[in-house]
């Protein structure tokens, strides 16, 4: 495996677009609150017809912007 594949691999993983249940997992939620965000335009969206998801980029951006320093 070549230094850069996990680099490629990264720029991939960071286009996809994720369903709600995976969203529900990296954010520990439950799905009813995954859609309540989304639904509220709290968390970045994409819809395709009837479906919405998630960027990936796009939502460890939002987990980036909404993470407070931890005190200790």
């Amino acid at each position: 495996m070549s230094p850069n594949t996990s680099v490629v691999e990264d720029a991939i993983f960071e286009d996809r677009l994720l369903k709600a249940s995976e969203v529900q997992r990296i954010l520990n939620l439950s799905r009813a609150n995954v859609y309540r965000l989304i639904k509220a335009e709290v968390l970045p969206t994409v819809r395709i017809r009837g479906a919405v998801r998630v960027p990936y980029g796009d939502l460890v951006k939002w987990i980036a912007s909404h993470t407070t320093p931890g005190e200790g």
